[in-house]
């Protein structure tokens, strides 16, 4: 359930903020990553796609798999999670927890993965629901435990119009149940996908992917103290897609014809929105391209924490 947008902009303050700035390219065809802060090295998860799968030959391994990449040396870890997709973690305690679908789009299984040192993976089964089909995941500490958002595309009843979003709390990581999906989701009214989720001061943060005429995707954020009543940020779009996600950070890492594919390539979305806090800054990793299959990573920052930037939308 949505509060009333209208009451909230008519009475809403909207203070001067600081502004995202978009920093550009990093990869081709890799998307849907997530940054995180391992014993003080920013790193970055990626979802290795199966090469020509999405448009992209990155992996020539013929399966999917994960890795991360130390984002200032540019170091890979070892691979781990083969066969698995949608990928996302969470660091406590200097151990990295991931969470991601078996095999392949539209699957009921969500596996998980755990390491101290990103070589030896440990791994369970989190969620087997037939019936069920689960794409995107992101998971924080809450208010008691954790909470893991999860985007779905069935049972129907729970989804309503694909995509939606619909909450899993947990007190150890490891065992995981649902809220109710009929009450505690967003949205079954349209389009909603991609979550990204943080806790803040008593509010769940969702960042998320609306789906806009003309197949254009716009990043939206909302926040809920219960999961089941949603504030629409006063500010929104979070980001928008625009000249500047061309941008190539590093050209010398690429060929003229990547180059070209970069300059050429229809822009009408900003999506899968994910971040972190270091060093002061919050760094975030987006996706853009054509939701089709065309799609790159950039890289964009905010000039404080992360609780400040959540907080900057309402």
């Amino acid at each position: 359930m949505l509060n009333d947008y209208v009451n909230e902009i008519r009475n809403g303050i909207c203070n001067m903020r600081k502004t995202l700035r978009k920093i550009g390219t990093i990869k081709i065809g890799i998307v849907e990553t997530t940054p995180i802060v391992w014993k003080e090295k920013l790193l970055r998860f990626e979802w290795m796609r199966k090469s020509n799968e999405y448009g992209y030959p990155n992996n020539q391994k013929g399966y999917n798999f994960y890795q991360f990449v130390d984002m200032e040396t540019d170091e890979v870890t070892p691979e781990f999670g083969k066969d698995h997709i949608f990928g996302c973690p969470f660091v406590e305690n200097d151990t990295v927890y991931v969470y991601g679908v078996k095999d392949s789009c539209c699957n009921n299984v969500i596996d998980m993965f755990w390491s101290t040192d990103f070589v030896n993976w440990q791994s369970k089964t989190v969620f087997d629901l037939p019936g069920w089909s689960f794409y995107n995941t992101s998971v924080c500490k809450g208010q008691k435990g954790y909470v893991m958002s999860v985007e779905i595309k069935k049972p129907e009843e729970y989804t309503g119009k694909p995509f939606t979003i619909v909450f899993a709390q947990s007190l150890d990581l490891f065992n995981w149940e649902f809220l109710s999906p009929m009450e505690h989701s967003y949205t079954r009214e349209r389009y909603t996908a991609c979550p990204t989720i943080r806790y803040f001061d008593g509010q769940y943060y969702i960042i998320y992917l609306e789906a806009m005429p003309l197949h254009r995707y716009m990043s939206y954020i909302v926040r809920s103290k219960d999961l089941e009543h949603f504030e629409l940020g006063i500010i929104n779009p979070v980001m928008v897609h625009d000249n500047r996600d061309k941008y190539v950070i590093n050209p010398n890492m690429y060929t003229k014809e990547e180059l070209e594919y970069i300059e050429s390539a229809v822009n009408c979305n900003n999506s899968d929105i994910d971040l972190c806090e270091y060093k002061d800054k919050t760094v975030i990793l987006y996706s853009w391209g054509n939701q089709l299959g065309k799609e790159f990573l950039a890289l964009a920052e905010y000039d404080g924490s992360v609780k400040e930037f959540l907080e900057s939308f309402f």
